[in-house]
């Protein structure tokens, strides 16, 4: 599984409902599987550039790539589609806005740091009343975690797929996302800063 296609789904699992039922969130799709579904593939990937960076005095390969992610509706109604459609969207806007929900730190109403409520649920700050944690040094964004430059992900399009047949109809939907992201490689070492001449 590609990294972004993991990144997509924990970002969707537990989060789309219809009908209050979750509704399964993969990377595959099989005939046999139940309607209504989501599953994410990525559709392409593009190496953009390499360079060598500093973290932590440690040295890494940084590469950047852009890739093309798809997030598909399978369903087999009008309304579950516009339910699905309406749920992936406003997941999607949560994320862009830093919802406290999209917090890599957050757990089911608690803060995986602190062993505690999550403070975006009990605090009276102006974060708060926006639905975004109040303290910027317990949270972490879905970007952030994924390496995803945040000003290059875009929704690019909506298209319906729809697979009509005699039997049986299958409704399908698909979100085209871009997105620049980068991955590091470790190379060690440390990195110097100047040069020292010994003369003999």
């Amino acid at each position: 599984m590609h990294i972004l296609e993991k990144a997509f789904i924990d970002l969707l699992r537990d989060n789309i409902t219809v009908s209050n039922d979750k509704i399964y969130t993969g990377n595959r799709y099989k005939a046999k599987d139940m309607t209504p579904c989501v599953t994410i593939m990525l559709a392409d990937e593009q190496s953009i550039r390499r360079r060598y960076i500093e973290i932590d005095c440690k040295q890494y390969i940084q590469k950047k790539y852009s890739a093309e992610l798809w997030i598909n509706i399978w369903c087999n109604s009008e309304e579950e589609r516009q339910t699905l459609i309406e749920e992936i969207d406003n997941r999607i806007d949560q994320t862009l806005a830093n919802h406290y929900t999209t917090c890599s730190y957050y757990n089911n109403g608690n803060c995986s740091i602190s062993d505690e409520t999550c403070e975006a649920l009990t605090s009276q700050s102006n974060r708060a009343f926006k639905k975004q944690c109040p303290d910027l040094t317990k949270y972490q964004s879905f970007f952030n975690k994924n390496h995803i430059s945040k000003r290059t992900f875009k929704v690019r399009s909506r298209t319906n797929l729809d697979e009509l047949t005699l039997s049986e109809s299958l409704l399908r939907t698909i979100f085209k996302l871009e997105m620049n992201y980068f991955t590091f490689y470790e190379i060690g070492g440390r990195p110097f800063n100047d040069l020292n001449f010994i003369k003999e």
